[in-house]
């Protein structure tokens, strides 16, 4: 059996062993808490700047969306003015944009004689077609507010034209034209167009219908509405015959000048 000082010196050493192990571990332990606040504090950085970033993110895209969808709102006045912008650059797409689905235009199709129309937004594409063939032109003047009733805004835009080719014959513009429109929640319900022809017809409309009965007789029952030949008629055939023949006629009577 060991002696007393044998068992003395093993517990000593044994004691001493196991103070160090605990002293390790213990520092393990700091080091470990520490790497893990470290750790703590740098997730919840990432965090907090992730959220800043979409807080300014979603206040940007709602200020965008914001600023887009707030749309000044047109007067009636403006609303007159860009539809007869349209119909005088012979955009039949971009004027009836303007109208309403059951807008009266029958005054505007009867401006020029024609008959038989039903007046609807859907005519007014064979009406500027006719404007075009003929080398219509519109010099907007103002538009203004006429008065306001139950039905809605009324504008007046007056204008001067050149038609049947009379700007090429050194003829016009002529003044004293105008179109009226009602405007109703920015749309338009009803246009009426007034012509006002009177150096017009002696100039160019009356000395045309002539050289036309006189060179092709049989193309005016095709041309013009009634017997008188005060109007037009409104259709594919007759829109072709109108741009032939006016620009003949424009060629005659600059070659006899």
């Amino acid at each position: 059996m060991p002696d007393v000082k044998e068992v003395y010196e093993m517990v000593t050493k044994q004691k001493t062993s196991d103070s160090g192990a605990l002293e390790r571990q213990r520092t393990r332990q700091v080091r470990a808490m520490r790497n893990r606040k470290v750790g703590a504090f740098a997730v919840a950085a990432v965090i907090g700047l992730v959220g800043v970033a979409v807080i300014v993110a979603t206040r940007a895209g709602q200020d965008a969306k914001n600023t887009v969808g707030v749309q000044p709102t047109a007067t009636p006045v403006e609303v007159a003015r860009s539809f007869v912008e349209a119909y005088g650059a012979l955009d039949a797409a971009g004027a009836m944009s303007y109208l309403t689905d059951d807008a009266d235009i029958s005054e505007v199709t009867a401006s020029i004689g024609a008959e038989g129309m039903e007046g609807t937004p859907d005519d007014l594409p064979l009406h500027i077609s006719w404007l075009e063939a003929t080398g219509y032109k519109q010099l907007l003047d103002s538009c203004e507010e006429t008065g306001i009733f139950t039905f809605g805004t009324q504008v007046r835009c007056t204008f001067d034209f050149h038609n049947l080719r009379s700007d090429q014959l050194g003829l016009g513009p002529y003044s004293g034209s105008y179109l009226d429109l009602v405007v109703q929640d920015g749309q338009i319900p009803r246009v009426s167009k007034y012509w006002e022809t009177e150096g017009f017809s002696t100039e160019v409309w009356e000395p045309f219908e002539r050289w036309v009965s006189d060179a092709y007789p049989k193309d005016l029952v095709e041309m013009y509405q009634d017997a008188n030949h005060s109007g037009v008629r409104l259709t594919q055939e007759s829109i072709r015959l109108w741009e032939r023949h006016t620009k003949q006629y424009v060629r005659d009577v600059n070659k006899g000048q």
